[in-house]
């Protein structure tokens, strides 16, 4: 479980995150949406230690991100919008100097089977520097989930990935027992794994919903995402639920 209390992130004079507060439960798959700038990124870097926390807290699993960030990044597993890789490393060289990071026991064994999960195993003798950013993507989540975390934070988890790819994550993801955050411009996506949706606009949580009872009520995630945008209308109002 993370929870998020007054978070606030300026980048200059640009509020990245206003105020944000929230729990994310375990055993639940939590979408967050918004527009580029809306803040998504941000909160998931602060949530996995990547960015400091200028004011507020996060705590994972009761140990605050801030003041016992060893056993709260312990807990997380982070797949960034952005990997950045060592181009001159062969695909496995490069998982195995991540498990050697994280001194996984098991990292053979878990290399192949997600390797073998994301179809990628037959090219892992070859340089990161040759990979096609779909490539690049899956070894990036092989990094984010080969230890196994309570707690997995993906943003735009399935850019890249082909058809067959994203569907083994989509069913990864729903097997999970943990708390799964995941930061995505995909209704589609949000429909497929997600029990809840946070809509972030300005820097802030501005509506939330069940996302079975939002595609009932509006026939699908992306007609109630425009929904909610339009009640805001330029301005960000006091958060609400996605229901009227």
């Amino acid at each position: 479980m993370i929870t998020v209390t007054n978070l606030v992130k300026h980048y200059g004079k640009i509020v990245a995150l206003n105020n944000i507060s929230v729990t994310f439960q375990n055993a639940i798959v939590t979408a967050i949406m918004g527009e580029n700038g809306a803040g998504k990124s941000t909160l998931l870097k602060i949530c996995a230690g990547i960015l400091p926390i200028e004011k507020g807290e996060v705590v994972i699993d009761g140990f605050s991100i801030t003041s016992d960030s060893i056993r709260a990044r312990e807990r997380i597993g982070y797949l960034p919008e952005m990997p950045m890789m060592y181009d001159r490393l062969t695909g496995k060289e490069f998982l195995f100097y991540i498990a050697s990071l994280r001194k996984l026991a098991d990292a053979e064994k878990q290399i192949e089977h997600l390797s073998h999960l994301l179809d990628i195993d037959r090219f892992l003798d070859y340089e990161v520097g040759t990979y096609s950013k779909g490539m690049k993507q899956k070894l990036s989540i092989i990094t984010a989930i080969m230890h196994e975390p309570a707690n997995l934070l993906l943003d735009e988890p399935v850019w890249g990935l082909d058809l067959l790819t994203s569907r083994a994550l989509r069913d990864f993801i729903m097997e999970r027992k943990g708390t799964t955050i995941l930061a995505t411009h995909s209704p589609r996506f949000v429909e497929e794994v997600a029990n809840v949706v946070y809509i972030l606009m300005q820097g802030r949580i501005v509506a939330f919903g069940d996302v079975n009872m939002l595609m009932t009520r509006y026939g699908s995630i992306e007609e109630a995402y425009f929904h909610a945008r339009d009640r805001m209308g330029p301005y960000v109002g006091d958060v609400q639920r996605v229901t009227d």
